[in-house]
C-alpha cells in the first residue's frame, strides 16, 4: 500500500510518541509498503532509507501560527498525495486511521490542572489554560479532527484513551480499536538477568537482598515523584521492608532531589540520570513504581512487565490495563498494583509494601510470561496494518 504517516515532529531520539512512530515507520517499510512521512519538522538524516519525507519546516517551533500552518498543509498533502491509507499520530490532522498516542488534548489539560494542589493553584492553572492561544487552537483542531468523516477508525493505545474519547467527545467505543501500546525489548535469559542484577547492584552499593524500587521518567513531576518520595519515607518508617532502595532514572530535577533530602532519603536513593540500559535496570529492580498523573500508556510500565518485573501505577496510566482485571479486561491477571489517586502517598506506600513480599512478586512475575510477545512492536504494527488495509478498502469501495 501507499501509506502516509503524519506527526508534528519526527525525532526518534526524543522518545515517547516520536520513538514509537519511528519504529512503526520502520516496520511498515519492512513489510513492503511505500511510506511517506508527513512531518511538521524533521531532520532528513534520521529518516530511514526508502521513506519519502515531506516536511513543513526543518526546525521545530511551538508557535500557534506554525501549528495552524502545519495542520492546513498536512491536510492538503493527504488529500492530494494519492495514498491508499494514512495514519495520523496527531489529533491536529485527520487521517483514515487516527492514533492519538498522547491521548486527547482535553484530558491532558485536565490532568495538568489536577496535578496542582486543590484551591487557588488549580483555579490559576485552569485560567492559564483557558487563556493560552495554543491550547485553544489544539482543542479546536482536536474537535475538528474527531468530527472529520475521513477518519475511518481510531486506534487507541489503551482502554484509558477510549474512555477519554467517550467522556470528552461522545465518541462511541465501537469507533475505536484498542491496539495496545508496544515496545522493543531484547530477548534475554534468566541467567543474563541475574548477571545484570548482580552487576548493577554491586556498582551502586546495593545488597542483593535489598528491595529495589525503580522510577524512570523524563518529566518526574508528571509521573508522580511528589507522591513517590513521601511514600518511600513511609515504607522506610514502617520497618517492614528490608533495606528499601529507590533507583531514580531520567530527568529528575533539583527540586525532586531537594525534596528527597528534606525527607531524609539520601541513603536510600540512587540517581542515575538518563540511561540506555533500561533492560538491565529492570532486571536489577524488584518493582517498578510510576504513580503517573497522566499517561495514555507508559512504556516504562510495559517494558518492566516485558522483563518480568512487577509494576505499580495509577488509574490515569493506560498501561495499567496490563496490571489488573477490569470490566473491559476480566481475564487480565494481577501483575502489580494500581492506585486510584496519583496524589495518595499512603495508598502508594501500601502497594509498595505489598510488592516487597518476595512471594507476591514471584506470583506477579510469573504471570508476566508471554507479555513480551503480546506487547511487541511486531504485533502492534500487524494490527495497525490490518486496520490501514481496512481503511484503504473502505476508501476504494
Amino acid at each position: 500500500m501507499r501509506l502516509a504517516v503524519v506527526i508534528e515532529r519526527y525525532d526518534p531520539d526524543a522518545g515517547g510518541a516520536e520513538k514509537s512512530t519511528a519504529q512503526i515507520v520502520d516496520a511498515l517499510l519492512n513489510r513492503g509498503h511505500h511510506v511517506t512521512l508527513i512531518a511538521g519538522s524533521a531532520k532528513p538524516d534520521v529518516v530511514p532509507p526508502g521513506v519519502e519525507l515531506r516536511r513543513y519546516a526543518r526546525k521545530k517551533s511551538s508557535s500557534v501560527f506554525r501549528l495552524l500552518g502545519f495542520a492546513r498543509w498536512a491536510r492538503r498533502e493527504l488529500e492530494h498525495g494519492g495514498f491508499d491509507a494514512s495514519l495520523s499520530i496527531t489529533v491536529a490532522v485527520p487521517a483514515s486511521v487516527l492514533q492519538p498516542r498522547g491521548g486527547t488534548v482535553r484530558e491532558t489539560l485536565d490532568r495538568n490542572v489536577a496535578m496542582r494542589p486543590a484551591g487557588w493553584k488549580q483555579s490559576k492553572k485552569r485560567l492559564e489554560v483557558a487563556l493560552d492561544a495554543k491550547q485553544r487552537l489544539l482543542l479546536a483542531l482536536e474537535r475538528r479532527t474527531l468530527r472529520d468523516p475521513s477518519v475511518h477508525a481510531i486506534a487507541a493505545v489503551s482502554g484509558y484513551v477510549v474512555d477519554q474519547l467517550e467522556r470528552h467527545y461522545g465518541i462511541a467505543p465501537s469507533r475505536c480499536r484498542v491496539i495496545p501500546n508496544a515496545s522493543v525489548m531484547p530477548e534475554v535469559t534468566d541467567e543474563q538477568k541475574r548477571r545484570w542484577r548482580g552487576a548493577i547492584r554491586t556498582s551502586f552499593g546495593i545488597a542483593d537482598d535489598a528491595t529495589v524500587f525503580l522510577f524512570a521518567a523524563q518529566n518526574a513531576w508528571l509521573k508522580g515523584v511528589q507522591t513517590l518520595l513521601p511514600a518511600m519515607r513511609s515504607v522506610i518508617d514502617a520497618g517492614v521492608v528490608r533495606d528499601p532502595v529507590l533507583l531514580m532514572i531520567g530527568g529528575t530535577d533539583v527540586g525532586a532531589q531537594e525534596r528527597a533530602a528534606d525527607l531524609g532519603l539520601r541513603q536510600h536513593v540512587r540517581y542515575l540520570g538518563h540511561s540506555r540500559e533500561m533492560p538491565a535496570l529492570f532486571a536489577a529492580a524488584d518493582v517498578t513504581v510510576l504513580p503517573s498523573w497522566y499517561d495514555p500508556s507508559s512504556k516504562v510500565v510495559l517494558e518492566s512487565l516485558m522483563m518480568g518485573t512487577p509494576a505499580i501505577s495509577t488509574a490515569f496510566n493506560g498501561a495499567s490495563d496490563h496490571l489488573r482485571r477490569t470490566d473491559q479486561n476480566p481475564d487480565t491477571p494481577v501483575r502489580g498494583r494500581v492506585i486510584a489517586d496519583p496524589g495518595d502517598a499512603a495508598a502508594l506506600a501500601v502497594a509498595m509494601t505489598e510488592l516487597s513480599d518476595p512471594a507476591e512478586r514471584a506470583r506477579c512475575a510469573a504471570v508476566c510470561a508471554g507479555l513480551a510477545d503480546h506487547l511487541s512492536m511486531t504485533r502492534h504494527v500487524d494490527a495497525l496494518g490490518r486496520l490501514l488495509a481496512e481503511a484503504a478498502a473502505a476508501r476504494a469501495g
